[in-house]
């Protein structure tokens, strides 16, 4: 599609160092993209999944970056809400280290962003991703893949899918 692309193991998996975390995973990406930036000019496009996607928010809510699209893939608005559909009965707040909070880290970014939902999803349902997209600004839009869980959504997408998504994103 003509994309180059770059992945970057989260800080702390695998035989990375470093520390688990929400602010360890932003800073490591800020300068992943950083050094992407200066290595390779033209435009920078995001691309997160599942927990991914609070990285790229976390991310994008750095203006000093230049971003020119998210694709954000089985999202959630914020952790604390997927954690209450688990636990309604405990107060997960006070448990969370981490907040991921993909709504509030988005609410002023500027580009095109594309939200793409599993309609099955049993670790992140669907309704999340719904919930995300009704709070983003600008210029957005959204697709559910039929049939697809949070696991096999990859399985289900097929090409010109994922090109009417990176064309939205990139045009």
């Amino acid at each position: 599609m003509g994309y180059r692309v770059i992945l970057a193991e989260y800080p702390g998996y695998g035989g990375r160092k470093g520390r688990l975390g929400e602010q360890s995973f932003v800073n490591d990406s800020r300068e992943t993209i950083h050094i992407a930036a200066e290595k390779y000019k033209g435009p920078i496009y995001l691309l997160g999944e599942s927990l991914g996607c609070g990285v790229v928010a976390g991310v994008a809510r750095d203006t000093s970056l230049s971003i020119a699209g998210i694709i954000l893939i089985t999202p959630w608005n914020t952790l604390l809400a997927v954690a209450k559909d688990y636990y309604p009965y405990l107060p997960a707040g006070w448990f969370m280290k981490d907040r991921y909070d993909n709504a509030e880290n988005l609410k002023s970014f500027q580009g095109k962003i594309a939200v793409v939902g599993a309609e099955r999803d049993e670790v992140v349902p669907v309704r999340h991703a719904e919930g995300l997209f009704a709070l983003l600004p600008g210029d957005k839009r959204m697709w559910i893949i039929k049939g697809a869980g949070h696991n096999n959504w990859s399985m289900l997408i097929d090409a010109s899918e994922w090109q009417e998504i990176t064309d939205f994103v990139s045009h």
